[in-house]
């Protein structure tokens, strides 16, 4: 029985020793870039866009070109760093730091601002107002279409220092949602676009050529002029405009809410209150 085992094991180690001589790896460097300073440790972004690099006080986010995208200044003493969150699943990005010599351990919260034209869209609020909230949505997406009192609650609790700002970002897979963005406007060029915003959530499910036409009938729009700006290559283009901005921000999904550029992660007044709050105290500092 003994020499059954000893056979058997013998067996298997020529085996494993075989394997392992004819196993291959393929690699190659994709990605090379050097670090300003002397590299403590590393981490990658969930969704593998960044990478975080630790150097003695201060954390450098790459692109995964090797651009540096922001610097953030941190603790001497830490000389460990991991990742967590994404935005587009509505999570967190925190940076977590530790060290070993102090044996503290950081919590870093982090978002990109980004720069959204908003040059002649549509907007409610104040002109001039310091803080803009900029909503990208879609005229078939349900969830764009429940936000209407949100706004209100919000520029009533701010009626100078807030304006929303629309921009379009019709979905693919939702055939009526840009012609209805084309048809918003053109009513926006008769200066009728958010009475005919929420005439088009209203009816959201009946999104057709016709009841364009009729609610552009119902809100006193000139029909001929109404007619033609859909037909306007300037007014497509809008949209395309749009839909660009949205891609250069990450944007994956309706409603998605920006304020001065950072990205709402909770679309309830609480947390939105919050960010303005913060965005006109950061003014005033």
């Amino acid at each position: 029985m003994k020499r059954q085992i000893i056979f058997l094991l013998a067996f298997l180690l020529s085996f494993t020793l075989a394997a392992n001589s004819s196993a291959r790896i393929d690699s190659e460097i994709s990605s090379d870039f050097k670090s300003a300073d002397h590299p403590l440790d590393i981490a990658v972004s969930l969704d593998g866009k960044f990478i975080f690099v630790l150097s003695k006080g201060q954390v450098t986010i790459f692109e995964r070109n090797g651009k540096i995208k922001e610097t953030i200044v941190v603790d001497k003493t830490m000389n460990h760093i991991s990742v967590s969150g994404l935005a587009m699943a509505g999570l967190d990005e925190k940076i977590y730091l530790s060290s070993q010599s102090s044996k503290k351990i950081q919590e870093i919260s982090y978002a990109f601002v980004v720069h959204i034209d908003i040059k002649g869209s549509p907007f409610l609020g104040a002109p001039e107002a310091p803080v803009e909230i900029v909503v990208f949505s879609d005229f078939q997406c349900p969830h764009c279409s429940r936000m209407g009192p949100l706004f209100e609650q919000i520029l009533e609790a701010n009626p100078e220092t807030v304006k929303i700002v629309h921009k379009d970002f019709p979905i693919r897979g939702h055939k009526n949602a840009r012609p209805a963005a084309i048809a918003a406007q053109a009513a926006h060029e008769q200066g009728k676009f958010w009475e005919f915003h929420d005439e088009l959530y209203k009816n959201m499910r009946n999104l057709s050529p016709k009841k364009f036409t009729e609610i552009a009938a119902q809100l006193g729009l000139d029909p001929d002029k109404f007619k033609k700006d859909q037909e306007s290559p300037i007014i497509s283009q809008r949209i395309t405009k749009d839909q660009q901005d949205a891609k250069l921000a990450g944007i994956h999904g309706t409603p998605t809410l920006f304020v001065n550029g950072r990205q709402v992660k909770h679309r309830d007044f609480t947390s939105i209150q919050k960010m303005i709050d913060e965005e006109l105290n950061r003014d005033k500092k």
